[in-house]
């Protein structure tokens, strides 16, 4: 199989620019193409564009907050035998200590990308997806107030709708970690965007509509401004 390409997407992260020479240093020598988007307006749209800019059937999707591992190995593949899916790996949070999912590097199936209508809160786990616990990197997410606050919000509604539907245990202590860790100016404002995703999902009692709003640039903008301006 070939190399999966490597799609970089951005959408005016302080840290963009960095991340990505980062992750242009570590590719040098790897025969992956590198590909880039930029300032496509709409979360769908974004991974749609960056499905659209990749060769091959599935590609590394490494969004502007990840500072990618420098020994992730990019000549993993996934395993065709198997029904199509995304592939989600691990990134460090330095805020709160959790290692998981969220903010990592994805290996996305390219045709399931752009048949993905966004049904759900998660744009990958709306479809048939595996977890892969290899760290693909850090997630500086916390470089700006805004991103750090956004970031927090939207992952601890998406936390909040996930216990509600099925009790899980490491489910809740990731939950609880996004709430009570946060020090220092970084950390500050992933602490309080925590806080106000969770009292968000409470006053609209997990109204799907209206927590699916966080899908919105503009709106979390407005909400932001709205409570912190």
């Amino acid at each position: 199989s070939d190399p999966l390409d490597v799609v970089y997407i951005e959408n005016g992260e302080v840290n963009a620019e960095e991340n990505f020479l980062h992750l242009e240093s570590c590719l040098m020598q790897k025969p992956n193409k590198l590909k880039r988007v930029t300032n496509i307006k709409g979360r769908v749209a974004a991974y749609q564009a960056a499905a659209k800019a990749s060769s091959t059937p599935w590609f590394f999707a490494v969004f502007a907050k990840l500072k990618v591992d420098k020994s992730f190995d990019w000549s993993w593949q996934p395993d065709c035998l198997q029904q199509p899916k995304h592939y989600i790996f691990h990134a460090r949070n330095p805020i709160n200590d959790l290692e998981y999912g969220h903010m990592a590097m994805i290996a996305y199936n390219r045709k399931l990308v752009l048949s993905n209508e966004a049904p759900g809160l998660d744009f990958t786990l709306d479809q048939l997806h595996e977890v892969v616990p290899v760290l693909s990197g850090v997630a500086n997410y916390a470089d700006d107030e805004f991103m750090a606050w956004r970031s927090a919000f939207r992952e601890v509604i998406k936390l909040k709708h996930a216990l509600a539907e099925q009790p899980d245990v490491e489910t809740e202590y990731r939950l609880k970690m996004w709430i009570v860790k946060g020090e220092g100016k970084k950390g500050k404002w992933s602490k309080q965007g925590a806080l106000d995703g969770s009292y968000y999902y409470d006053e609209v009692r997990g109204d799907f509509d209206l927590l699916k709003l966080s899908y919105d640039w503009q709106w979390l903008n407005q909400r932001f401004d709205h409570l912190h301006a």
